[in-house]
């Protein structure tokens, strides 16, 4: 499984799944998004074959044609624990989705 980021999550979250399992991962800010428009983190997520990790349910709850992984950040800790609860939550998601269909996910 390959992790796109969205920016409103630490960049450590995906130094973390990247170090502690065997995701692909990356954060916008890595490969050049950071503060791109939702459209352009989706064309991404589309060629590089990655599940986009948001918040943003707004915008991307009306691209159907993606694997939207949407956490919700104030079922998060803040600050620095933050990064480590979404990696975790993702490395469990990614285990029980080996091959997630296109569309939206509520991992819990």
């Amino acid at each position: 499984m390959r992790f796109l980021v969205d920016e409103m999550f630490p960049p450590a979250t995906a130094q973390v799944l990247r170090r502690d399992s065997d995701q692909e991962a990356e954060h916008v800010t890595e490969v050049g998004l950071a503060g791109a428009d939702d459209a352009d983190v989706a064309s991404f997520s589309r060629a590089h074959g990655a599940a986009v990790v948001t918040d943003n349910v707004a915008d991307f709850a009306r691209m159907d044609d993606l694997v939207v992984v949407f956490v919700l950040k104030r079922r998060l800790p803040a600050g620095n624990a933050q990064a480590a609860a979404i990696a975790s939550l993702l490395r469990r998601w990614a285990a029980d989705h080996p091959r997630p269909y296109v569309g939206y996910h509520w991992p819990t």
